[in-house]
């Protein structure tokens, strides 16, 4: 006998009807929007950045965070005359709104910078953000709720009809304080830092998947700090042209009298020959199968695992022109020897040497940790050099080789001893930015490579040359000579 099914309620319980609730709430909103030419894809991705906003503290209504999001990013264009449901004064308010945010800068140059979600979600907050002190009491007190993004659930959903059944008044009083607040809202977009949002999205863009609280925190100071400008025009004026690269892998063909490995692949002539003694329908399985073994030339290249630790000194001595030059070079030597395909780890120290992130040919981690680190301990390069010699000596860079790049200025006297001991077990590269005086440090004997930046070649018109010179001495490998420069 056939058990008779639960009711809806008991099926799915009380929190999935809550869920439903709120979503058809939030998709009631939309009948508000003035935009034109939006498509189904805006909703699905303003679903996104509303998650975003409100896991950086911002409650706001889906039709707010479709109409702004899809207007920056050329997902649709304000209507000519007011479509949405509202009132009409409200309706007006909001469509000149809109207008206003299509000329911004931001907007006008959306194709300059890549949209992600979750980029789009950080620049939503920190431009409506600006704005929520002005709402009402009631809608600050309001708690960001981040619920379950079921698209299929959310695509059933009719607007016409959950605004017919659903309260959207939060919504319409959201629209009249941003409408009544134009000129702060434009200003809040115009101060968007468009550089370092292309900056962000030369480093692969954002993705939802990979943010955690504290990076979408980091991103959304990173956007808006002018205290950045400087660092991030030289990360740009570097990266384009470094971006393009090949890794060197496949087949190598050696040329030797003899035979360099066993592969499943190829000539009959190369077979190893014990395998005809197998039967004639047990070979012949074999060979259609390509379980056979042939000597062959052939041999697989394989890259030696190494990992670039990139030190900057992150010390008051190296404010101004050192610090923009030592920055933005560690961004693009970082990025670039990922892309080349090894490891790379960025740290900064000062009196010791802090937890760094690990850079890869997609994250974007390291671009606020380097913009915006900032070390208040003194220095110390005696202590900086004893620890980053008990690292080197313990598990933590085992079976790997690994090379190290300090980025600093003249006066950075590590122990000469420590310096000598540490060479005998990695490669030691220095990048010494405007040195007071005539470089003269006991333990350069001991490096690999230095390389000495005058006030010259930290000029605007020469740092890009002479930092492209760098990164391409550090892809030439350990290997290939210790010539000064």
């Amino acid at each position: 006998m056939a058990r008779d099914r639960p009711p809806a309620e008991a099926r799915g319980g009380p929190h999935r009807e809550q869920e439903r609730a709120v979503a058809e709430r939030e998709m009631a909103t939309l009948a508000l929007s003035e935009t034109m030419g939006a498509s189904g894809v805006a909703v699905v991705r303003a679903l996104a950045w509303q998650r975003i906003v409100a896991r950086l503290g911002v409650s706001v209504p889906l039709v707010v965070v479709h109409d702004v999001g899809a207007v920056l990013v050329g997902l649709a264009r304000p209507s000519p005359r007011t479509r949405g449901r509202a009132s009409a004064e409200i309706a007006e308010g909001w469509r000149r709104l809109l207008q206003d945010l299509e000329t911004t800068s931001l907007a006008r140059t959306h194709g300059a910078w890549k949209h992600r979600d979750a980029m789009v979600g950080v620049v939503l907050a920190r431009i409506l953000g600006g704005v929520f002190p002005q709402l009402p009491e009631p809608l600050r007190a309001i708690r960001p709720r981040i619920g379950t993004l079921d698209l299929h659930a959310v695509g059933r959903i009719d607007v016409a009809d959950a605004f017919a059944r659903r309260d959207t008044s939060h919504a319409q009083v959201w629209l009249d304080a941003l409408a009544r607040n134009r000129l702060l809202l434009v200003l809040e977009v115009e101060q968007i830092d468009i550089d370092a949002l292309r900056l962000i999205g030369l480093f692969g863009g954002a993705e939802q998947a990979v943010l955690g609280g504290f990076a979408l925190s980091d991103l959304y100071q990173t956007i808006r700090d002018p205290s950045l400008a400087d660092v991030v025009d030289f990360s740009l004026e570097l990266l384009p042209s470094l971006l393009e690269v090949q890794r060197r892998t496949g087949q190598q063909t050696f040329g030797l009298d003899g035979y360099a490995a066993i592969e499943r692949r190829g000539k009959l002539d190369d077979m190893v020959l014990s395998q005809l003694a197998y039967d004639d329908e047990v070979f012949e399985q074999k060979l259609v199968d390509r379980e056979l073994f042939f000597y062959t030339h052939e041999k697989q290249l394989e890259n030696e695992e190494r990992l670039h630790l990139v030190l900057v000194d992150g010390s008051a001595s190296m404010r101004g022109v050192r610090e923009v030059f030592a920055r933005g070079l560690a961004l693009a030597l970082g990025k670039r020897l990922a892309l080349l395909g090894d490891a790379v780890e960025l740290r900064f120290f000062d009196a010791r040497i802090y937890e760094g992130v690990a850079v890869t040919g997609s994250g974007i981690a390291e671009v606020p940790y380097v913009l915006r680190f900032r070390a208040e301990h003194g220095r110390n390069y005696a202590r900086v050099a004893e620890q980053l010699q008990r690292e080197l000596a313990s598990g933590r860079y085992a079976h790997r080789s690994v090379v190290v790049y300090f980025l600093s200025h003249g006066s950075c006297r590590f122990p000469p001893e420590t310096v000598f001991a540490m060479a005998g077990r990695v490669h030691l590269h220095g990048v010494f930015i405007l040195p007071e005086a005539p470089l003269d440090l006991p333990y350069l004997d001991a490096l690999t490579r230095v390389h000495v930046l005058d006030e010259q070649a930290v000029s605007t018109g020469q740092r890009s040359v002479h930092a492209r010179r760098i990164i391409a001495a550090a892809e030439q490998g350990v290997g290939a000579g210790g010539g000064r420069r």
